[in-house]
Parts: structure tokens; C-alpha cells; sequence
């Protein structure tokens, strides 16, 4: 099965056993085709909706940092592409931009021509119009050409057959005595198919995803236990392997070339070992620049926002009363976990859930809420500063107030403010616009879900301080208002945010604002701005990442490996925007960070 010995490419170093390859050194395309049409008269193919289910929740895992941690960018799902031009770009852009390791997954219809050459099945192509089908010969050119990659690693979710049958991926197999495996071989390769050639890649359809794909997902989301961590994809290969023959299930394949077997492109979730090691490449990655999980603060707000809010919207979840027997509570500081706000179990019903402590600034816990559809919702729990009274009527439980504002821009939202307490709760649901082509999540049920759990935690005493501490050079400790000097700015007074993690400044004599703020999350990529040095720390520069006139400085305090084995970063950010040249505002964003950053501890 793992094919030849071990015998590295000429001109590439051999990448070591079961190593997690660099995300920022490494790409995924991913090509999914659901939806097909009919061709020349020809009645269209059996549609498959779970195959864009699957990719989307592939997708959504392979950006995990728990899982592989690649950068939004660098994992680029195709949704029934219509051209096989588009995927042969897609995947030589990514071939020529890898130089750790390129992983090609393809789900849908597959056929074969006369001559037994593999065809993926594209919208508008049909077992007789197959103009419009992407030959895996051409797709493998391209990864034999434009590789610069240690590692390739190929999925084939499809079959070959000659009639769409409901609940498979195909028809029957048109003959040839070779496997799929060994007609998509390319050096240097892992590659696994859905099923043997004779054989039907099963979709069920009372399931979410097809059979193969699922059980890939289920891997990736648990892991294998006993196996070793990262998994190498001969571990993958063989738990997909018996979990199917279990079921009764197609079997699937699999052929290796060189070390292809020790290929691993996921950590092992069954597993708490310490942190894998990461491959060496030259030049090693510069610093980190912004990544999914940075929640940049607005830089300005409307106060009809913050200070008022509508009962308007009905709930879909009624909200808990007060039972008049409330227990005092601790007070709402800095030393409050926002997670024992929070229940995922009480979001179960939408979908897999997930609690993450780190998944942005230190006054927040989230929830996130894989949907089968293949979309997630962020449930976000935050702790603000207390506003000023609003004249707008608001619900109370117990001893807090409960604020709702409509919803918004996919984002639903609740406001919590418990008596006698300088601090609120800000509750929001948000969509990542991934989801398929179903319902809308109910974000504002969602909502109202947390919204329950934080009231009962509020009004039960069951607010605890955290329990892990945090070391004397995080940010943790640090006050962002006492990091510049406001004159700079020709500003008032500091408008902070909760226990000063964040810091908003506005100019008297001009249009310009700038917020300071501490965040977390995975060491983002250095192709997202330009690496530079500030004092002793790493930064980047994004020139407009709010759009047109704003400039923000990133710079990294603390690289650490949480609970969860996954390595993160703390960041100081600056962020200006107004109405200036971008050479001013670098100018002043890098004068400011400068100041900012002799304050801080030595960076670790």
C-alpha cells in the first residue's frame, strides 16, 4: 500500500515521520461539485447535496489550529466550478505557492473515458459530454509541473458509473484493471480514494455528508486513539478504512509514493501530547499578522448603538424570570471568566459545539456552533464597561437588565446589565456565511439560548474567577491606556474598555481615532502584511485593514501552547484611521507602537 522504498525527490530535502506541516508554508484546494445541469439534451446528473456540506466542514477544520491551523487564504474551497481551467489555475496557484505541503480534495461524479482515464465531473459536464470534465491526467500535470512542495497529498471522494443512482456518486465502472489509487500517482504523494474501481462511492441520504468524507471529518474532529499525534495519513487511511467496512460501506484505497505515508496534516485530537514539532523551512516565517480569530474593536460606534436597544423582536426562546431567590454574586472584573457564562450544552441542538477560551481579547469566551449545513456560528459572550442608562425599556431577570438590539448584518445581539455592577455582558450570535444553501441559522434563538445561560449564571452565583493563571509577561497584566502618550494624538481623555484591555482615542483637532487593544489566536501569517521589527519584538504593518485611510501595527508579545496543544499568540494592536495620506498614518501608527512597546515585558 505505501508503494516504493523510501527514497527522497532529487533536490528536496525528506521531510521527517509525522511532522504537522507549516501552515503558512503549505495550501488546500478544495473543488466540490454538488449541482449539476443538463448537457446537449442530456438530463443533468444526480445532484449532491452533501457533498458541499462536506467540504465546507473539511474546509472549516483544515483553518482549525486544533486540527492543521492553515490561514483562511491558504485553504480555498471551489464550489462547482464550471471550467476545468478554473480548478487547474486554482491548483497551480497553490502548487507554485506551497513549499511544505499541497493537499488536493476533490468530491462529486466521476467517470471514466473509454481509455480508463479518471474525468471529475464538473456542472456542466455528462458521461457523453465529458468536454467539460476535468481529466485527472491534466490535474496531475499540473502537480507534476508546478510543484515545489515537500509534500502532495490527493482525496478523491467520487466513482465511476454509467447511471446516477440515488444515494451514489456515479455509475458503473467502465472497465480497466489498474485502481484509481495508481492512476492519480504523482511523486512524493499520499493519495486516497472514496472506493475500490469496481466499487460505488456511497452518499447516504439521511446523512450529512457522504460516506468517505464523513468519516474523514469524524477523524479529523476526534482523532484516532493510540495513534500518534500529528496522524499520519496511513493512521487516516486505516481508520476510514474499518470504520467503513464496518458499516458495509465501499472500502477505500489508498497508495503512497516514497514517504507519502508519513505524511500528516492534522494533530491528533484523542491526544493532549506536547506540541508537535513544526518542519523547518528557510527562511523561517516572519511575524505574525492577522488571522480569523482577531476581533478588531470598531473604531468608532454609534452611541444609539451602545446606549439604546428595542424589545421590537420577539424572542424565539423565552427568557428566564426571576425567582426572587437570587444568590449573590462575585463582581464582574478582571479576574471574571467569561466562560462560566457560557453552556454549550444548551446549543447542542444547533449543531457540534465548542467552547474556546482563546479566540480573541482576554473579556471573552466563545462558543462555536458547527452546523450541518457546514456553516458555524460564533457565540460570543464579552464583558464591556457599564454604559449609561438608556431610556429605552429593557426585560429584567432577577437582578439584571436584558437589552436586545434587531439584528444585523448577520449578527444578533443581547446586552446584559447586572445591578449594582461598573460592567455588562454583551451576548452575540454571528454567521460565518458558510453554510449551505438551507435555512438561515436562527442567530437570535441562539441568542437568546446564551442569554438564558448567562442569566442563570448571573443570578445563581455561579460566576467563578478563572482558575489558570497568567504568566508575569503576558498582556494580561498590562493596561492599554498607560501605553502612549495621548498628546501624540492631540487627544482628550482615554475611553477604555473593559479593565483596559482596549483603549479608544479621538483627536480634538482633527478627524483622527486610533484604538489600542490586546488579542489572541494563532500566530498569523506573515503574507497578510509586511514583517518588521519594533524594539525587541516581531510586528507587521497592514496598511487599510479597515479600508481606506487606516493603518494597523501588530506586535507580538507572547508565542505560548495552550490546554488544547495549539500554539497562540498575544498581540498589541494599533489601529488609526482618519483622513490622511497612508504615509502619515504608518508614520504615526509606527511612532506610537514604538512607545508602546518600551513599556512592554521582553517578548517570549
Amino acid at each position: 500500500m505505501h508503494g516504493p522504498p523510501d527514497t527522497p525527490v532529487r533536490g528536496l530535502p525528506a521531510p521527517s515521520a509525522h511532522v504537522l506541516p507549516d501552515p503558512a508554508a503549505s495550501r488546500a484546494v478544495l473543488i466540490a461539485v454538488d449541482t449539476y445541469r443538463a448537457v446537449d439534451g442530456h438530463a443533468a446528473m444526480e445532484p449532491l447535496p452533501s457533498v458541499a456540506r462536506g467540504a465546507k466542514r473539511l474546509a472549516h477544520l483544515l483553518r482549525d489550529p486544533a486540527v492543521w491551523g492553515l490561514p483562511r487564504k491558504h485553504c480555498v474551497l471551489l464550489s462547482n466550478p464550471a471550467r476545468p481551467d478554473t480548478v487547474l489555475e486554482a491548483v497551480s496557484r497553490a502548487a507554485r505557492a506551497a513549499t511544505d505541503t499541497l493537499l488536493v480534495y476533490f468530491a462529486g461524479h466521476g467517470w471514466l473515458e473509454t481509455d480508463n482515464d479518471l474525468c471529475l465531473m464538473l456542472p456542466g459536464s455528462h458521461p457523453d459530454h465529458l468536454i467539460r470534465a476535468l481529466k485527472y491526467r491534466d490535474l496531475r500535470s499540473v502537480l507534476l509541473a508546478r510543484r515545489r512542495a515537500h509534500s502532495q497529498v490527493v482525496i478523491l471522494d467520487s466513482c465511476f458509473s454509467g447511471t446516477a443512482v440515488t444515494g451514489f456518486m456515479g455509475g458503473g465502472f467502465a472497465g480497466g484493471g489498474q485502481t484509481v489509487a495508481h492512476h492519480a500517482l504523482v511523486d512524493r504523494t499520499y493519495l486516497m480514494t472514496a472506493c475500490a474501481p469496481q466499487e460505488l462511492a456511497y452518499a447516504p441520504p439521511d446523512e450529512p455528508y457522504p460516506a468517505f468524507t464523513g468519516e474523514l471529518i469524524r477523524t479529523l474532529e476526534h482523532g484516532i486513539p493510540g495513534a500518534p499525534d500529528p496522524l499520519p495519513m496511513d493512521a487516516v487511511f486505516r481508520q476510514l478504512r474499518d470504520a467503513l467496512s464496518a458499516k458495509q460501506r465501499p472500502r477505500p484505497q489508498a497508495s503512497a509514493i516514497n514517504v507519502g505515508h508519513e505524511i500528516a496534516l492534522a494533530r491528533n485530537r484523542a491526544r493532549t501530547p506536547p506540541h508537535p514539532e513544526r518542519r523547518p523551512l528557510p527562511p523561517p516565517p516572519a511575524a505574525p499578522a492577522a488571522h480569523r480569530w482577531w476581533r478588531r474593536p470598531s473604531l468608532w460606534l454609534p452611541p444609539a448603538l451602545l446606549l439604546t436597544a428595542s424589545l421590537a423582536a420577539v424572542p424565539l426562546v423565552p427568557l428566564l424570570t426571576g425567582s426572587g431567590n437570587e444568590t449573590a454574586r462575585p463582581p464582574l472584573n478582571r479576574d471574571t471568566d467569561p466562560c462560566t457564562l457560557t453552556a454549550p450544552a444548551a446549543l447542542a441542538r444547533y449543531g457540534e459545539t465548542e467552547q474556546d477560551p482563546a479566540y480573541g481579547g482576554f473579556d471573552r469566551c466563545d462558543v462555536l456552533v458547527h452546523r450541518p449545513d457546514g456553516g458555524t456560528v460564533d457565540v460570543r459572550v464579552e464583558l464591556d464597561p457599564a454604559t449609561p442608562e438608556t431610556t429605552e425599556p429593557a426585560r429584567t431577570v432577577g437582578s439584571v437588565k436584558v437589552l436586545k438590539t434587531p439584528p444585523d448584518d448577520g449578527t444578533c445581539e443581547r446586552r446584559l446589565a447586572p445591578s449594582g455592577e461598573d460592567a455588562t455582558v454583551t451576548i452575540s450570535a454571528k454567521d460565518d456565511g458558510e453554510g449551505g444553501d438551507g435555512d438561515a441559522p436562527p442567530l437570535c434563538e441562539m441568542a437568546d439560548t446564551a442569554t438564558n445561560s448567562a442569566l442563570a449564571a448571573l443570578n445563581e452565583g455561579k460566576v467563578r474567577p478563572r482558575t489558570t493563571p497568567f504568566p508575569a509577561n503576558s498582556l494580561f497584566h498590562r493596561n492599554a491606556c498607560a501605553l502612549i502618550d495621548p498628546t501624540a494624538l492631540h487627544s482628550g481623555p482615554p475611553r477604555p474598555g473593559f479593565a483596559n484591555w482596549l483603549c479608544r482615542y479621538s483627536s480634538t483637532t482633527t478627524d483622527l481615532d486610533a484604538v489600542i487593544f490586546f488579542d489572541r489566536g494563532r500566530p498569523p501569517s506573515p503574507t497578510d502584511g509586511t514583517p518588521t521589527r519594533i524594539r525587541d519584538h516581531r510586528a507587521l504593518l497592514h496598511p487599510e485593514p479597515d479600508g481606506p485611510h487606516t493603518f494597523q501595527v501588530q506586535i507580538t508579545q507572547r508565542t505560548y501552547t495552550d490546554t488544547r496543544n495549539r500554539e497562540l499568540t498575544e498581540t498589541l494592536n494599533i489601529v488609526l484611521s482618519g483622513n490622511a495620506p497612508q504615509k502619515s498614518l504608518r508614520a504615526l501608527a509606527l511612532t506610537l507602537a514604538d512607545t508602546a512597546t518600551a513599556k512592554l515585558p521582553k517578548p517570549v
